[in-house]
């Protein structure tokens, strides 16, 4: 009776042991949850891919080296848009149907991620908007499956406001590039100078086309209008252009941007932007722990890289998505909307939360100076030189020409 009892104690053991190996090589074979990045991959404008990539990487990485998600590993797959808009769309039916990914997730061009946001209803799939900043995006053109986790561009002009408004400048001229981000930054700006500044004058308003090669004409412009500061939101070689171009024609004048935290391009435009201010969600080099350990972090999981201009937004963005997962509990899409909405994330500088309403993320800015060292690079780069609160960037989701979603069949 001992014997029997013995082996069959023993056979349970080992049926037990069978079905466990069972179970952990099944959740082995579970396939990975596929993000589908849809970015600039040639080009001018490679560059700005190549940093939203290495963002995700470490957002990615992070995940995945704590376990992953949901049980399963995260993985990411690449396609080129081109910077077209009907290659992204192209490239958004691919990477939804054939690669099966979850998300789409872009940050490279406002132009082309409105084209993205658009065709995501027919999907119902999520796209996170890493780094395009155009207010319609999530204003006037709003739907539910968009979800932008960095400034839009009425809060990063709204930040250089602020600042330059306590200066004492009275003239400004505006010079941007010739499509929806670079209006949105003119229009925007004015509209916030005046309100901070009252007796500032806009002493000119120009807009050139995207990979501009002479900025001769423009130049002259800016020399001849008596302007003591310049705005623009150029960024990639559009700035470097901007700014080397603009020191060899006699632009002495101050110069305010919305990317002089591209790594990228101040490496080519060096002593050329000393003194330009910028601002972002984030500058590298804020004095506090829990930047330092933000940054220390990224430096890990990068491979030596910094979190700073378009690679900070994309970890920033792609990690809090990530969270959201993992709130939801599920890859449905509607049950990720669920929890994304109104759910916030401790950042470096304060805590950041995604608006119910618009999911536009509300979130403090920092104000820079391009100086000539930094511990970052060996090259001039900024240097923060304060916070702005979240509340005191934000526009209301109404002020952003929101209306909710309107369904369009």
């Amino acid at each position: 009776m001992k014997k029997s009892l013995l082996i069959f104690i023993l056979f349970l053991a080992l049926s037990v042991g069978v079905m466990l190996v069972w179970l952990m090589n099944l959740q082995a074979e579970e396939p990975p949850i596929k993000l589908g990045v849809n970015e600039i991959r040639s080009g001018a404008f490679k560059s700005n891919g190549d940093r939203i990539i290495w963002g995700i990487e470490a957002a990615v990485k992070e995940v995945n080296d704590a376990g992953g998600l949901l049980g399963r590993k995260v993985e990411i797959v690449v396609e080129d848009n081109q910077m077209k808009n009907d290659i992204a769309v192209q490239k958004v039916k691919k990477l939804l149907l054939e690669d099966q990914a979850i998300a789409i997730l872009q940050g490279s061009s406002s132009s082309v991620g409105g084209g993205i946001a658009q065709t995501m209803p027919r999907y119902k799939k999520i796209y996170l908007d890493l780094a395009a900043e155009a207010v319609s995006i999530t204003g006037e053109n709003f739907n539910p499956y968009v979800f932008r986790t960095c400034l839009n561009a009425a809060m990063h002009v709204k930040g250089l406001a602020k600042y330059f408004a306590g200066k004492g400048y009275k003239k400004v001229f505006l010079i941007n590039q010739d499509y929806s981000w670079g209006h949105d930054v003119a229009d925007y700006y004015e509209k916030f100078i005046k309100a901070f500044a009252p007796d500032t004058q806009i002493v000119g308003k120009e807009f050139h086309p995207i990979f501009n090669k002479d900025f001769g004409p423009y130049i002259s412009k800016i020399n001849a209008s008596g302007a003591e500061y310049v705005i623009s939101g150029n960024w990639g070689t559009d700035l470097a252009q901007l700014m080397i171009q603009g020191r060899q024609f006699g632009m002495k004048i101050l110069v305010g941007g919305t990317f002089f935290d591209d790594d990228g391009v101040m490496n080519i435009v060096r002593e050329n932007a000393i003194g330009s201010i910028t601002a972002n969600m984030y500058l590298a080099g804020i004095d506090t722990p829990t930047a330092k350990a933000f940054e220390e972090n990224f430096n890990k999981l990068s491979g030596g890289k910094w979190p700073v201009f378009v690679a900070m937004e994309a970890y920033i963005g792609t990690k809090m998505f990530l969270q959201a997962i993992k709130k939801a509990g599920s890859l449905d899409t509607e049950k990720i909307i669920e929890a994304f909405e109104g759910m916030s994330m401790e950042g470096p500088i304060g805590t950041l939360t995604m608006r119910k309403e618009d999911h536009q993320i509300q979130t403090p800015v920092v104000i820079g100076e391009v100086v000539e060292k930094t511990p970052y690079y060996d090259f001039p780069y900024p240097k923060p030189l304060m916070i702005i609160p979240a509340e005191e960037v934000s526009i209301s989701p109404e002020e952003s020409g929101w209306k909710g979603w309107q369904k369009k069949e």
